[in-house]
């Protein structure tokens, strides 16, 4: 649901959609009457990257950043054990995003969604939101130190570093989640679920799967796969998509 990458701002902070994938979304029959209802849950296992870009003060974009990265290693743990029944709709992720009081429960429609947010994210990731009333100094992401007081303004290539993991990370979830839901047969046991994951596994760069953060970021070349500019090294990878497009 909502918009996709190709119809967003052309912003700095967003990073530039790949020519390949560009030209096959300007090609792709959009229609809303291919679209079936009810295949596919309509939330996100992550938050839109928009969300930290359309923001009305600088101090709500620190404040969505800071909680963001907080939470980022809980969250990502919990998604990789086990995909959620339920992910958060966009409203409920920009909810968490700023900054949730759980202790204030009423029948109001704002409360009520302060509830679900609470029930699909859970209470350990909540609280870390919550905790930020008296924020840290400094944050650890990808192993890098990110000090919280710069993120009202956060350097072009920090921003645009955690936007394109979010991307990234949107894409191949969003992938499994649909392979499941087209091709559930081939998840149905364990043994072809290994060949299928495994061929699922290998449109992306690294040796960690869907786990792809765990691992350091990505920036040489032959890290990026599909997303290099280098026909050479992305052309394994498209084989691979294309043949789990066919299965």
């Amino acid at each position: 649901g909502g918009e996709a990458k190709g119809d967003e701002p052309d912003l700095p902070d967003i990073p530039k959609l790949h020519g390949l994938f560009e030209a096959a979304w300007n090609k792709a029959d959009k229609s809303s009457q291919r679209v079936k209802s009810g295949s596919v849950n309509p939330g996100y296992c992550f938050p839109k990257p928009t969300l930290f870009v359309n923001v009305s003060t600088p101090e709500r974009k620190k404040m969505y950043l800071s909680n963001w990265l907080s939470a980022h290693a809980l969250w990502l743990s919990q998604v990789n054990v086990h995909s959620p029944s339920k992910v958060p709709l966009p409203q409920m992720w920009r909810d968490f995003l700023n900054t949730i009081n759980t202790t204030w429960l009423s029948s109001t429609r704002s409360a009520s969604t302060k509830s679900a947010v609470l029930d699909i994210l859970g209470e350990s990731i909540v609280q870390v939101a919550q905790g930020l009333a008296v924020a840290p100094a400094e944050i650890l992401w990808q192993g890098i130190q990110v000090q919280v007081l710069t993120l009202s303004n956060p350097p072009l290539w920090l921003i645009c570093s955690i936007l394109w993991e979010l991307y990234e990370l949107s894409f191949q979830y969003k992938l499994y989640v649909l392979d499941w839901a087209i091709v559930g047969h081939l998840w149905s046991t364990d043994e072809v679920q290994l060949n299928h994951q495994t061929l699922l596994h290998s449109i992306f760069p690294g040796e960690s799967g869907l786990l792809m953060w765990s691992e350091p970021l990505l920036q040489e070349p032959h890290e990026l796969g599909m997303c290099t500019a280098s026909m050479e090294i992305t052309l394994p990878y498209v084989n691979n998509f294309h043949e789990l497009l066919l299965a």
